[in-house]
């Protein structure tokens, strides 16, 4: 007779963070139309620039969840490269950030605007709740962290639930 090994019952499987991390440059020029041209200067300075600027940013995804008792990792910890790639990676590297963020995310090409963007395209395409915290370093000096609580008050608000069709979610 053989002895068929038991799965831990649900309750009993560790929960566990990952958080992995990637690269794409991109461009952006922070410039609200509803503004002046002088207080656009005003309130964005040298990133108001016309032709734009750009950076590297490094996106951490933190994913949150069971480890798995067949693999002794992290439930769909495996597929996350070729997710980030295919959903963002793709879409944003070397791109002008300012055709591809909309009303949706904020009135201009913010990172905080941009990390929005990425949650509302990760997540769906990640196991359901699994996306725990993105954190988007835009300079060494500047970094912007959405977590899973914040981003549900975000899109349960009247602003945060529109949807902007230039998007393929």
């Amino acid at each position: 007779m053989s002895r068929q090994a038991s799965r831990p019952p649900e309750a009993s499987r560790p929960i566990v963070e990952l958080t992995r991390g990637f690269r794409f440059s991109a461009a952006h020029r922070m410039h609200n139309p509803r503004f002046s041209a002088a207080e656009n200067a005003r309130l964005y300075g040298r990133c108001n620039h016309p032709s734009g600027h750009g950076h590297t940013y490094r996106l951490a995804v933190t994913l949150r969840g069971p480890v798995s008792a067949e693999t002794g990792e992290l439930e769909g910890a495996a597929a996350l490269p070729d997710i980030v790639r295919a959903v963002i990676l793709d879409r944003f590297d070397h791109a002008d950030l300012n055709t591809l963020i909309g009303p949706a995310e904020g009135p201009t090409a913010t990172t905080e605007a941009l990390l929005r963007l990425c949650w509302r395209l990760l997540d769906p395409a990640l196991s359901t709740g699994c996306l725990w915290r993105l954190r988007a370093e835009e300079t060494a000096n500047n970094f912007f962290e959405l977590d899973r609580a914040e981003a549900a008050a975000l899109w349960a608000t009247p602003q945060g639930a529109g949807h902007d069709p230039t998007i393929d979610s």
